[in-house]
């Protein structure tokens, strides 16, 4: 009787011991990590670092990250004593490409259903947590996007109001990606960017009002098959302005320089970019100077082509100096 009831106990360890957690149900997740306290999604696969990546691909649906996901398939063949043996292996992959960090993200430990083989795990994110840092990032914006709209009303000149209006503006994508989760997990602290919002759609507004009037030609000395020109015609457009094949308000002059030096082993380059607007009397209104980072090739034609592809990049941001 004795051994029996110690079987008994020992299978009850056991049970206990290998049992399910409660959050592997979605029913028991959200009991276990209730709506109001926490972000929560549950991921399984056939290995511990999918289960998790998964989890996360369904936390990311809140915090507006990219997910991409792919299956690979192996096959392999051998012989053995006469026979061919086949042996074939699906492995998926989940990740994820985030251009924010992920908020506070934990994770429970994985679990393995020894009768399936398949892993699981729980990604999940406190809500009270999460506030503090989203909170801070929507602050900065508030006061990024502030002072560019206070220094674009005491701007005389017509470009730098452009500009600022324009770098005003540009901030509406990630605003509106921390604005959402930020109203995710606590409803009632957004109201306090309310007017961050306001600022945002003025800039907008600014923009469109102007845009006919804020026209730019574009002259480039020592262009690759547009490369530069596109680059900066892009920026311009993306900060308000209209790029014009014709004399316009401004005119924007670009001086490109790359001198590739025969470094024996390989070719080397600094490319350099200088810029100078002026207004339609020649006053010039800002300018920028900057020598992009170094490119190495192995081969001079290769070489020139990164420099300018380097240059687009530059093109990206520009600090102008009045």
């Amino acid at each position: 009787m004795k051994k029996k009831l110690s079987l008994l106990f020992f299978l009850a360890i056991v049970h206990f011991l290998f049992a399910a957690p409660s959050w592997v149900t979605d029913q028991g997740r959200r009991k276990f990590f209730p709506e109001a306290e926490y972000i929560s999604a549950l991921g399984s696969a056939f290995n511990q670092e999918s289960a998790k990546n998964k989890a996360a691909v369904g936390i990311s649906e809140y915090i507006k990250t990219e997910v991409s996901s792919s299956t690979k398939s192996r096959y392999s063949a051998s012989e053995k004593a006469g026979k061919v043996t086949e042996e074939s292996e699906l492995e998926e992959e989940v990740s994820l490409i985030s251009n924010s960090d992920l908020y506070a993200l934990e994770y429970t430990e994985v679990w393995k259903e020894e009768d399936s083989g398949r892993f699981y795990c729980v990604a999940f994110i406190e809500k009270s947590s999460a506030w503090k840092i989203v909170n801070q990032k929507l602050q900065k914006i508030n006061m990024e996007v502030s002072g560019l709209l206070e220094g674009a009303e005491e701007d005389r000149s017509g470009f730098w109001k452009t500009l600022r209006y324009g770098q005003a503006a540009a901030f509406e994508r990630d605003f509106y990606s921390l604005y959402d989760f930020a109203n995710l997990v606590n409803k009632s602290g957004v109201v306090n960017f309310v007017s961050c919002e306001q600022n945002i759609q003025t800039a907008k507004n600014a923009l469109l009002q102007n845009k006919a009037t804020e026209r730019v030609l574009l002259t480039i000395q020592n262009d690759k098959n547009g490369m530069v020109y596109r680059a900066l015609a892009s920026y311009f457009e993306a900060n308000g302005f209209t790029v014009s094949s014709e004399r316009g308000k401004y005119i924007c002059n670009a001086l490109v320089t790359v001198e590739v030096r025969d470094d024996k082993s390989s070719f080397v380059a600094y490319p350099g970019l200088t810029l100078t607007v002026t207004d339609v009397f020649g006053s010039q209104i800002a300018s920028y100077n900057a020598t992009a980072k170094k490119t190495v090739g192995f081969n001079k034609d290769s070489t020139i082509e990164k420099s300018y592809r380097t240059l687009e990049s530059a093109c990206e941001k520009i600090n102008w100096i009045n």
